[in-house]
């Protein structure tokens, strides 16, 4: 006796509502019922009946509850309301939507340069890990450009865009499905590429020599070097500068325009932090901490029977952030600004908690992130103690770790 087939059914928030579909192959069908039950207890949560040649039906909102299973059986009726037997019963999952956008994309975000990568937040309330997902870029008219292969990283979902065209509006989408079968969209997201182009400074220039059979290549770089007899530290790919002074009296000049960056730490200071001159210009960088305890960076150009001053906005950062202090000359303008990364480490591991997941791109690979009631908060793999001790430690302070407690 034939009997009507339930269609896939991907997993759906119970919290929306939900149509399913059938397959029948008897006499026409004038009306189907659907019954679900808990896979758990069994328990019959749902059984409605419609009347509809329609082979759909559709579970109503909040009528079933988020991060259960459950399953259904169908049946049809026809026009003399007899009843087909019940359907083979078909398992499925219910889950919350999960939190799945990109990150750093306002409204309208305005790309600064030919390349970017673009990082998706994830989360589920019902622990339902992500599976696998896929990047697109598509025109202005929403035509598909690129499309990314198929990643399965789950700790760090993003992806680096590369060979934007200048003063050119695109659309960025990321696509996924959890490890059950939920489907992921981002949705597409406009985006506009705007930057300028690169001075001549950072050309490289060749030039065939025919008569050796090469090419020679040059560039507007220029290599400097040190001419002291103090000897530097190099840490994590930083010169350690403290209670030192670096400097260079040759090879380079600077004529025109430019841009400078001075990337550091520890400089929670009152000091000079570097000085360029040469016989007709030349410009001063400090800092100083105030009363308020506030830090202000200063710049200063001599001009003439004058001085040219800038200062940064107040700050307040610590000596283990990344601060990056941009200077840069215009047409004889001067800019400063500045740059804060907080808690910067070239040093992965660290622990999160806290009630809420953490941003992706505050997270390393393998940092861990523990689910607690308290607000988000970041616990440095320097900063903390671990106990493997039966009883609780009584010398523990705020963010220590103790592994034990028995029974």
């Amino acid at each position: 006796m034939a009997k009507p087939i339930i269609m896939r059914i991907r997993p759906f928030d119970a919290n929306k509502d939900y149509e399913v579909n059938l397959s029948w192959m008897g006499n026409r069908a004038h009306a189907n019922r659907i019954i679900i039950c808990d896979n758990d207890t069994n328990n019959v949560v749902f059984d409605d009946t419609v009347s509809s040649f329609a082979l759909k039906h559709t579970i109503p909102a909040h009528t079933l509850s988020n991060g259960k299973r459950y399953t259904i059986q169908a049946q049809t009726y026809d026009v003399e309301n007899t009843p087909s037997v019940l359907s083979d019963k078909v398992l499925f999952y219910t889950f919350a939507t999960p939190d799945f956008y990109f990150e750093d994309l306002s409204a309208n975000p305005v790309i600064a340069s030919s390349s970017f990568t673009a990082s998706v937040r994830y989360y589920s309330e019902d622990w339902e890990d992500i599976s696998k997902y896929i990047f697109y870029l598509y025109d202005a008219s929403q035509k598909q450009l690129l499309e990314s292969p198929e990643m399965t990283d789950d700790q760090d979902i993003s992806y680096t865009y590369k060979g934007l065209d200048n003063n050119t509006v695109y659309y960025v989408r990321c696509v996924g499905v959890t490890v059950n079968g939920m489907e992921l969209d981002t949705g597409y997201v406009e985006i506009t590429v705007k930057y300028e182009n690169l001075n001549t400074y950072a050309r490289i220039y060749a030039t065939p020599v025919p008569s050796q059979g090469c090419i020679q290549v040059a560039t507007n770089l220029i290599v400097i070097q040190y001419n002291g007899t103090d000897s530097f530290e190099y840490i994590d790919g930083m010169i350690d500068l403290r209670d030192k002074t670096l400097y260079y009296d040759e090879g380079f000049l600077i004529k025109d325009d430019f841009t400078l960056l001075i990337r550091g730490m520890n400089l929670w200071q009152t000091a000079d932090l570097l000085r360029m001159s040469n016989h007709a210009s030349g410009l001063t960088l400090s800092s100083r901490i105030y009363n308020d305890d506030n830090l202000r960076f200063r710049l200063l150009v001599p001009n003439g029977i004058g001085s040219y001053l800038l200062y940064s906005e107040p700050l307040v950062f610590s000596d283990t952030d990344m601060v990056t202090i941009a200077i840069r000359r215009i047409n004889n303008v001067y800019k400063l600004q500045v740059f804060i990364e907080l808690r910067f480490s070239t040093e992965r591991g660290n622990m999160w908690y806290g009630s809420t997941r953490p941003a992706q791109k505050l997270m390393h690979n393998y940092d861990t992130w523990i689910n607690t009631e308290e607000e988000i908060h970041m616990v440095n793999r320097e900063d903390f103690t671990e106990y493997f001790d039966d009883e609780e430690p009584a010398d523990a302070v705020t963010d220590d770790i103790w592994f034990g407690g028995g029974d």
